[in-house]
């Protein structure tokens, strides 16, 4: 006898009796499934899949390990096959689904590590993560193999490092075949007068892929090369400096990848003991938090734009049209599966294509 694990033991956020990946999913990389209580924050918009009663296990499969070897990587070919035939045979071939179907982050818009308190003892390294909060939208990239990809981009600082450490240009993959698609910019050291020095400071760049939704309008993707992505956040750490707000911009264009306009927008009200330079080192580092390269999206041609905007939206007006055909023929009993399975292909083409 067998059950198939819920959702909520896999990402559940401590809600459940078993619970694997919290950390990593609405905390670290901040792509929620179950959304809503389950997001960090509270309040993101559920995945999809959700509201079809799909479990974590009904797409990624496991391997010959078992539940210890679950794999990141889903397909939607598998229940989607119409939509993998248009894709395949347009110009964003190279786009994957979650690209244009992830509109919304939330988990870590910050960390630091610097001097507390972690597990009870004085410590060096504890970690100041809880800067809580949405991103939107995800910042598109091309992953190792050229694939467009949404990621999560916050700027990461450890202080007390004693070595000299120099900046590396551009992405560094964490696996360059390509067993996973994350990856972050090495920004190098840094000191400031009083800090916990040396900081190593880096952006980290995480592939995501919930929650999945309406997909993003063509606007947001081709009306500028330059693709900007707003944050804003509350900390909420128990050590450092009592719950205060900010906001910044992920910039990626033509000169680069950055994170901008980083501000404090509330009172910063010390704890006893805390310090800027262990919880909110960025405060002290400045204008650091960028890499060179071509970050930028391909522009479309504004006419063909237009007209492709125009038949898209002509299209959508006519297949709807036919849905409500189909649904009342459906309804008197009527074998339509044929005249649907081509309504499917051709919405599928229509959008995607």
């Amino acid at each position: 006898m067998s059950r198939v694990p819920p959702a909520v033991n896999c990402t559940g956020g401590g809600r459940s009796t078993f619970i694997c990946h919290a950390g990593t999913m609405e905390r670290r990389r901040g792509d929620s499934y179950l959304g809503k209580e389950f997001s960090e924050p509270a309040g993101l918009p559920e995945d999809v899949h959700v509201k079809e009663k799909m479990e974590c296990v009904d797409c990624h499969q496991t391997a010959p390990g078992g539940m210890g070897h679950i794999e990141r990587r889903a397909t939607c070919q598998d229940c989607h096959p119409e939509v993998e035939q248009a894709m395949a045979a347009s110009v964003h071939k190279n786009v994957s689904c979650e690209a244009c179907h992830v509109k919304i982050l939330g988990g870590y818009e910050m960390t630091s590590w610097g001097s507390g308190m972690a597990l009870s003892k004085p410590s060096p390294f504890k970690k100041y993560s809880l800067y809580y909060g949405p991103m939107e939208p995800p910042i598109l990239i091309k992953d190792q193999k050229g694939i467009w990809i949404p990621t999560k981009i916050w700027p990461n600082s450890a202080g007390y490092i004693k070595e000299d450490i120099r900046p590396e240009p551009g992405l560094t993959w964490r696996w360059p075949k390509g067993e996973t698609r994350d990856a972050f910019v090495q920004l190098g050291t840094f000191s400031v007068p009083g800090g916990n020095n040396n900081y190593l400071a880096w952006l980290q760049v995480e592939q995501v892929a919930h929650p999945l939704g309406k997909s993003r309008s063509c606007e947001s993707c081709h009306s500028s090369p330059a693709q900007v992505s707003k944050v804003t956040w509350e900390y909420f750490d128990n050590q450092g400096a009592e719950p205060f707000s900010g906001s910044q911009k992920v910039v990626a264009d033509k000169e680069g990848l950055r994170v901008v306009d980083i501000m404090v927008t509330s009172k910063v009200k010390l704890l006893e003991g805390g310090k800027i330079e262990n919880f909110a080192a960025w405060l002290k580092l400045g204008d650091i938090w960028r890499t060179g390269g071509d970050f930028s999206i391909p522009k479309s041609d504004p006419v063909k734009y237009q007209k492709l905007d125009r038949g898209i939206k002509e299209s959508i007006a006519k297949l709807n049209a036919e849905d409500k055909q189909l649904k009342a023929r459906e309804a008197k009993g009527e074998d339509v599966n044929k005249l649907r399975r081509l309504w499917k292909e051709e919405r599928a083409a229509a959008v995607h294509e």
